[in-house]
């Protein structure tokens, strides 16, 4: 069958794709834009066993294929190629010096400590609409939160976000190798944007992780400029997507009326098991990045061959019915929830901690100012971004009251 994980379609109800792609196996081969031809799981037990196996499923493809990830993609423009050495194309002890560089900034005690300057910029943001009746909240809010966060992260200058902020919009939605393209400018200055940030930090110090990290040592090694770059843009283009979409997706359903918290004033909005449920049923990140195989290998009873490209599909293990009961009903206080939203693995998602810190205060602040928003046309289907991978909307008009 021709999968389409992009469609509206399946992006309004994935439950008939999921069950039929499970029925024809524990994997099947998806043709993705850009990506090309890649087996993908169907289950939860075929997702957890290729993500703890980085020695047989490898980010790094030169092991299968022979070429480096800059060989694999070739056709991207030279400026690009040092951030094919960021950490999320690693495997083993690379990826773990790279890692372990920056995983403190992401710990809960860290994510703890920031939630007062979360609520902070929450506040800061729905302030600024109070005088407004209606809005595309995404645009406004649910896109603007995370992104100021991880600017605050890293130490970015205030004076200096709201640019940064519009050379990155662009490359959030992304769904062919045209509208790549178009993406690139930004991209590029953004690149510009940071190595005059590493030489700033260099002769004046600040807080934020691009100081410790132009700092840090690895093992008695400073990164490389590149290595550093590479780090900055995935922490910064990662570092607030996937909470963008986990914030909408959950703001939508409870304003549709779909989650039943029992509530008109919604107080159960920052529930930490709503949150997971949230994750577990909308999978805002529905897919892994591609592994590479690197030998021949028969999984899950399919042969394999070595160089193949093989991902995670997280959605599809979070509607496994035989790891989750009733698994396509929203359960807000479902105990135990062990999704895969987040990963799993080596690759576990390193800001889970911070996006489930943003998620929950998102909420609570945004229904705290507006406490009676609706939305603004009810009655019109959802506008679905078709991002490869990605289980979003594109715009969410709110009446704020």
């Amino acid at each position: 069958m021709d999968y389409d994980l992009s469609s509206r379609e399946f992006l309004a109800d994935p439950a008939p794709t999921l069950a039929a792609m499970r029925a024809a196996g524990p994997l099947v081969q998806v043709k993705l834009p850009i990506i090309g031809q890649t087996w993908m799981t169907t289950t939860d037990h075929a997702a957890r066993q290729l993500l703890k196996q980085p020695e047989l499923f490898a980010r790094d493809p030169q092991a299968g294929t022979g070429k480096t990830m800059a060989q694999k993609y070739w056709f991207f423009p030279p400026f690009m190629r040092p951030l094919f050495q960021n950490m999320l194309g690693k495997d083993g002890a690379e990826h773990r010096r790279l890692r372990g560089l920056v995983e403190k900034a992401f710990n809960k005690t860290h994510t703890d400590d920031m939630r007062p300057r979360i609520a902070a910029i929450a506040d800061r943001l729905l302030s600024d609409l109070s005088a407004q009746s209606e809005v595309d909240i995404i645009a406004s809010y649910t896109r603007q939160l995370p992104l100021l966060v991880i600017c605050d992260l890293l130490g970015l200058c205030s004076a200096d976000r709201d640019r940064v902020a519009g050379w990155i919009a662009p490359l959030s939605g992304p769904t062919s190798a045209l509208s790549l393209v178009r993406a690139l400018p930004g991209l590029w200055r953004i690149m510009r944007y940071f190595r005059a940030e590493f030489a700033r930090v260099r002769q004046d110090p600040g807080r934020g992780l691009i100081t410790d990290l132009v700092q840090a040592e690895a093992e008695g090694d400073r990164l490389s400029d590149d290595e550093l770059l590479a780090m900055v843009v995935t922490l910064f283009i990662a570092g607030h997507e996937t909470t963008v979409h986990l914030i909408t997706m959950g703001l939508n359903a409870v304003l549709r009326g779909d989650v039943p918290l029992g509530s008109e004033t919604k107080p159960d909005v920052s529930s930490p098991l709503l949150i997971e449920e949230f994750m577990r049923f909308y999978a805002p990140v529905m897919m892994t990045k591609p592994h590479f195989v690197q030998q021949d290998t028969v999984f899950e009873g399919v042969p394999l061959k070595k160089g193949a490209q093989i991902a995670a599909l997280l959605i599809a293990a979070n509607h496994d019915g035989g790891r989750f009961a009733k698994p396509e009903d929203f359960i807000p206080n479902r105990r135990p929830n062990p999704h895969l939203g987040f990963g799993h693995g080596p690759h576990v998602c390193l800001g889970m901690q911070l996006a489930r810190a943003e998620a929950q205060i998102a909420l609570a602040r945004f229904f705290h100012h507006f406490p009676t928003a609706r939305l603004a046309r009810p009655d019109v289907p959802p506008d679905y971004t078709r991002r490869i991978g990605i289980h979003g909307l594109k715009t969410l008009r709110v009446r704020l009251a």
